[in-house]
Order: structure tokens, then sequence, then C-alpha cells
């Protein structure tokens, strides 16, 4: 059994040719020390780099030209002596020796080109797998495998389609319409998978394994944990990391946030985030419930900056005081946002925003995945019901779960019905074809009593007026250009007999893309409306916060003998085109949030100092004491 993941560093090391000085101050017994000073348990560590150059005496690569000795097998040896485990790192998409050497390897576009885009950076060519790549590429894994690392970790596999002459051939003869790129696309897909599949056979059972850059749920079979990449301030954005942790944790029992250091990107040798941006992270894995690891660069002749392990020494020396508690606890969660196998779009970080903020705990989860654990399921903007959804669905129904959908969500494959026997009080008229429309509530929701823009239209719908939450508002005319003018400025018209929200029962649609719309606008109306219904369908929700504000996190985690309360106050601020976390932001003492259950302590952790509760109708009404950056406590 592979012990738990935490405590993380993900050490990049893709080096340049021509450091004359490359290694220069490198030690690895220093190396190791350096990390288990820092509280580290595991690493990614360099076997072979994405410019191609391998970090050991190879006979199947390149090694870096002015390398000395073992570099990696070195860091095996020292860092198992420190029992810190040494994941070997290797660039699958990315080689651009074997690229140089072998054009006949590289992918290449529908224009025929192999070189493209911004020739300073990274991805401006890459490579495909059907060629004698993939050969090559088996030949290293079995090389890298032989220095007995404790697992194999794959970068860069990002899906890319490829015209180049041997995936043109295959594709031909299997009938694949080369022009069709949707098509040619899933072709490169199947070479990935099988590439994927083929490297896995290498690695032995008991060993890390991971594929950077794949869908999570596409090779899930393959994997032993998920790590999610996000470098929140200068690359993904601080939106990316919960929708793909409350997926992955479903996946496998071991998920990783991996963040990084840095200011702007990765290979930025010279930024540093701050440690309060660290621990902002740290603290946001800490309410999904998962682990944690810090990405860093190191630096070709120096090494390890001895000042960044410092920190994060620091910030680990802290955490571990809560992993007596943290270590088994899993999220617990009221909320299944149902999201089709494969598929990602701006639905899911759009909602899982709008419900992080308020305050309602969730899972995002695929159709193959039980549904009766949860209170409420959301199908959001694009989930379509298919076969493997629908006799769950329909049992969860008549066992009286709740359910709300918006925009395509609950319809069939092929969008022209919805899913039978749940849907009854909705007429269906097909998808809306608006480009500008609006909504107006029955009850005042907002602060204003006006007709709310869609933003994002879905489909046309009609009930019963006694169901109808909000009505559809039609413009006077679509945005458009007539030879004359362009039609930009399309006020509301009136109400046209459409419904754009209703409630029946136990369900709830909500005509048009709510979600995708929040994730792009963030309009504060869209979430006033999705409360409305949240609050009709789970009226006794498992965390209530009320006096938090929206900027803060509340989440809840635990065991079956006992539960963790995760309360957030830092937030990050945007400057310019970077979000930033400089210091932590502190909540007065005296807010109150209530938990459903019955307990009979509450504890501030890790010193286990009591706080003031009281228990009354099934639930836990906690006064929270002053809070700066998080903190965590213990229910019993």
């Amino acid at each position: 059994m592979i012990p738990k993941l935490k405590r993380g560093v993900h050490i990049d090391f893709h080096t340049m040719p021509g450091i004359y000085d490359f290694g220069r101050e490198f030690d690895a017994a220093d190396f190791a020390r350096t990390l288990s000073d820092a509280n580290v348990t595991l690493i990614n560590m360099f076997a072979q780099c994405n410019l191609g150059f391998s970090y050991y005496p190879t006979k199947v690569g390149v090694p870096y030209p002015t390398m000395k000795g073992d570099m990696i097998g070195s860091v095996l040896e020292e860092c198992h002596k420190k029992d810190i485990r040494v994941v070997a790192y290797i660039n699958i998409g990315l080689n651009h020796e074997a690229a140089r050497s072998h054009a006949q390897w590289c992918r290449v576009d529908a224009e025929g080109r192999i070189i493209r885009g911004d020739r300073t950076a990274n991805f401006f060519r890459t490579m495909c797998y059907n060629t004698g790549y993939g050969d090559y590429l088996l030949e290293l894994v079995t090389e890298i495998a032989a220095l007995n690392p404790d697992g194999l970790f794959c970068d860069c596999m990002v899906l890319e389609p490829c015209w180049c002459n041997k995936c043109t051939e295959d594709m031909l003869e299997r009938g694949i319409d080369i022009n069709d790129r949707a098509a040619v696309t899933a072709f490169s897909r199947e070479v990935m998978l099988d590439i994927s599949r083929r490297i896995r056979a290498v690695i032995p059972r008991d060993k890390l394994f991971y594929l950077n850059g794949m869908q999570y749920d596409e090779v899930d079979d393959m994997e032993t944990h998920n790590e999610v990449e996000c470098l929140p301030s200068g690359g993904w954005g601080y939106d990316y990391f919960v929708p793909r942790a409350s997926y992955a944790r479903n996946l496998h029992k071991d998920t990783l946030y991996m963040t990084g250091r840095f200011q702007a990107s990765w290979g930025d040798f010279g930024g540093f985030k701050s440690k309060a941006s660290i621990e902002n992270d740290i603290y946001d894995a800490l309410c999904q419930g998962v682990q944690y690891s810090v990405g860093d660069h190191m630096h070709p002749a120096r090494g390890l900056e001895k000042d960044i392990y410092r920190i994060i020494g620091e910030i680990y020396g802290e955490t571990m005081r809560y992993e007596r508690w943290t270590d088994d606890a899993v999220y617990k969660a009221d909320i299944g946002v149902v999201i089709n196998r494969g598929t990602y779009g701006s639905e899911q970080p759009g909602a899982a925003r709008m419900l992080s903020e308020l305050k309602y705990s969730f899972e995002i989860i695929n159709e193959d995945m039980p549904l009766d654990k949860f209170r409420l399921i959301i199908l959001p903007d694009e989930t379509v019901v298919n076969d493997r959804l629908l006799p769950k669905l329909t049992a969860y129904m008549e066992s009286g779960g709740k359910l709300l959908s918006t925009g395509f969500g609950g319809l069939l494959p092929g969008r022209k019905a919805f899913a039978p026997g749940i849907y009854d009080f909705i007429e269906y008229h097909g998808a809306d074809t608006a480009n500008s429309s609006y909504y107006r509530t029955k009850e005042i929701l907002c602060e204003a009593d006006m007709d709310y823009d869609m933003y994002n239209q879905g489909i046309l719908m009609k009930t019963d007026g006694k169901l109808s939450v909000a009505s559809y508002v039609g413009a006077y005319f679509n945005r458009h250009w007539d030879g004359l003018h362009g039609y930009y400025y399309t006020p509301p018209e009136g109400e046209n007999g459409y419904t754009a929200a209703a409630l029946s029962g136990n369900t709830a649609h909500v005509c048009f893309k709510l979600f995708t719309a929040y994730n792009r606008t963030a309009s504060v109306f869209h979430k006033k409306l999705a409360a409305h219904l949240i609050e009709q369908l789970l009226p006794d929700p498992l965390i209530r916060a009320p006096q938090m504000p929206s900027t803060s996190r509340v989440t809840l985690t635990g065991t079956d003998d006992y539960r963790l309360l995760h309360v957030k106050t830092t937030f990050p601020e945007p400057r310019g085109p970077f979000d930033v976390v400089e210091e932590h932001v502190t909540l007065p003492a005296g807010r109150r949030v209530s938990v459903r259950g019955d307990y009979t302590s509450v504890c501030l952790l890790p010193e286990l100092i009591p706080v003031l509760f009281e228990t009354k109708e099934g639930r836990c009404e906690i006064t929270l004491p002053e809070i700066t950056g998080y903190a965590m406590f213990l229910l019993q």
C-alpha cells in the first residue's frame, strides 16, 4: 500500500544549453538535508526535462552536456536516507533535443507546421507519440524505472491534434476525415491513451504514477493519485483549483494541490509570491480535504534557494500540527454537482465559486458515481442525462431527492427533450436563439426590482404560472449588424410568455446557463436567484453562515468520530493582470456559523482551545473567535 502523500515539493529543472557552471554548488546530501529541514516528505524530481536533457548517465537519452556524475541517482540515495520519497519527473509532451534531431517525431499542425507561436517559450513544438518518439519514450521510461525511484511523473501530456505523415496515413487507413478537426483530435486522444497505457505497463504497481495534463477521468484507472497543478497568481487563476479538486478527490484517495512559489509562471527564477500567498493556497487545500505540494525551479548552478525552503519549512511545520486530525478526514458535502465524464467547461468554476461564496458544501461528480449520499443534485448548464445517468437520477428522485438544473442541464443527449418523468411540469420549446434577453423574478431577490440580463442563453420553456419563479423578458431585438447600425443597445421589451426559472416540488430549472454566466460576469443577481432556489430545495444545509463575508470560505471535513470546520478569511486581491495575496485578512470575533448535527464539544485546533457554542434543533451554532487567515475547529 502506498503511504499517504503530503508535504510535497515539485522541483522543475528545465536547463538551457550553455550553462557553463552547471551543478557548481550542487551537493546531494545538502539538497536532501534542505528538504528534510523543510519538513518535506515527497518530491517530484527531474530525470529528464522538457529540453530533452537527462540528469543521470543515460544510454538512451541526451545527458546534460556539462553534467558530472549521476545527479538524480545521488538525490535518490540521499533523500531515501531522510525518508523522503523521490518521484522521477520526465517531460513527455516536450523534448526539444529529440525534436531537433528527429523532426519527423514532431507534431504537425493543420497548416503543416512543426514550429509555431512564441519560439522563446516552451510549446512552440511538441511531440507525436504515434511516431518513433513513442518507442524512444518507452526506452527512456524503462531506463528511468531501473533507477528505482518511488514513482514517475509524466508532464505536459496536453492533447493536440496531429497531422504528421504517420498520423495522416493511419487516419486515412481508418477512414477518418482528416479535415474534421474533432475527428483528428479524437484520433490523437487515442494515441495519447495508448502511450499512457504503454508507459504504465513499465512502472510497477507499488510505485506512484501520474499523467499530468490528461483528463482525470480518462486515466483514473492508470494513476495512483491526482495532482491539481495550479499557479493561481500568474497562470490558472484562483477559480481553477476548487472545481478541479472537488472532482479529483472523488477519483483517488490521494489528491495534491500543486501550487508554486512563483509570482508569474513556472521558470520564474526571481519570483516569490510571499509566504502569506503560499499559506493561502495550502489553506485552500485544507478546506477541500486534500494535501498540498509547492512548486519550485532549481537554479542550474546554485541549486535550491535556502530561504525558500526555510519558509516552506515554517509553513509545513505549522500544518504538521493538524495532521493527527486531517490525515484521515474527508470532505463532507450536501450537494452533488454532476458533470458528464470527460467534460470541463465554464459552468464548473462558475458553480464552484458561487456555491463556495454561499457556503454550500458540494462535490463535483460524474454520472458513474453514486447520487444517494447527496441531499441535492445540480445538473449545471451542459450536463445531459445520458443512458448511465438516467436510471440513477430517476431512482434518486423517486426516493425523495432534490434537483436543480440550469440551461441545457437535464436534457437528454441531442437536446430535444428533458429527462422523462422528472420535468413533466416544463413545456420544452427548444434552444434559445436570442443573444440578448432578461428575466424578472416574482419575489424581489436583489436590491432592485428590475429586469436582469441572462448573459448566457440556454433553452426556451413554459410552465404553469404558479410554478414560475422568474419570467422571461425578451429584448426589442438581438444584438446584430443590419448594414446601417450595430445594434449594441438591446433594452428589455417585456414578458413574452416564456418562463426563466420554475420550481415544482423537488425540482427546479433555470432556462439560461446560470453558472457559465456567473463565471463570466460574476452577476450577484444570478447568485441571488440560485440561492433562493437552493433554499427552497435544501432548507437545512450542512453549513449556514449568513454573517460571513462572501470572500470567506467555510467547509467541513471529518471522519466517523469527528468533524473539522475550516474557516478561511484570506482572499486574493486583483492587481493589474495578477491576483495577489500579500497579507492575511482578520475577521473580528463574534461571527456565527451553524453546522448541522449534535455536538458536545467545539475546540480551536491545534491547541484544543474550547470555543463558545450551543446546540439546538439538531444544529450546532458556533461563535467564532478572531481569525487571521485561517482556523480549524474540532467538533465532537
